[in-house]
């Protein structure tokens, strides 16, 4: 590690590291770039240290522990797509023989409808204009004001091409579960039988 680097950002680094191979399913030898990965984060971040919003412990405390999340996070979704996908798919191990055995119909029906859903993302995504694709994939790992930064587009943009994007998806077929209008209003029912 370079030695002009804050030591407290080295050992909140390490600690929360720790944690991520202890608790998240990291392995030990993924420690070392789990380690630099929340490091890089934080010196990346740095520059928007405000103190007048906190003292410089907390902001790299509440800077690694989000790294940490979106980490964690990434690794779920990738452990999820993988779902030994190949081996579902062309029984090519067998492991895979005895895939009937090891789960019972309602999760093997899970596993193939999430595939299916998987490839008709894909299908949807590739038939997107480029900047609606890497917009699409930008979105889907990092937050809303994170993207604007990365992409150079403003938060009114970034909601325009959101728009395009949800109205790709709905011509190709997928419908969200509840309107936000439904959604609210169900909501607001529940809080008022709740208060009575």
């Amino acid at each position: 590690m370079n030695a002009a680097v804050d030591p407290y950002i080295l050992q909140q680094a390490s600690c929360r590291a720790s944690l991520l191979v202890a608790t998240a399913g990291f392995g030990p030898d993924e420690w070392q770039d789990l380690c630099q990965e929340l490091i890089f984060d934080c010196l990346r971040r740095s520059p928007r240290f405000d103190p007048s919003r906190g003292d410089w412990p907390g902001f790299v405390r509440g800077v690694v522990r989000n790294q940490a999340s979106a980490l964690v996070t990434r690794r779920n979704r990738t452990v999820r797509r993988e779902v030994l996908a190949e081996d579902l798919l062309h029984h090519e191990s067998a492991w895979a023989d005895d895939l009937p055995n090891a789960l019972g119909a309602s999760n093997q029906h899970e596993i193939a409808a999430g595939l299916e859903m998987s490839i008709d993302v894909q299908r949807v995504l590739n038939g997107l204009h480029p900047q609606l694709r890497n917009l699409a994939l930008l979105l889907s790992e990092l937050p809303v004001l994170e993207v604007c930064v990365k992409t150079g587009k403003s938060r009114s943009r970034v909601r325009q091409l959101t728009l395009q994007l949800r109205e790709a998806f709905v011509r190709a077929g997928f419908r969200p579960r509840h309107s936000r209008k439904r959604a609210v209003k169900q909501l607001s029912l529940h809080g008022q039988a709740a208060s009575q």
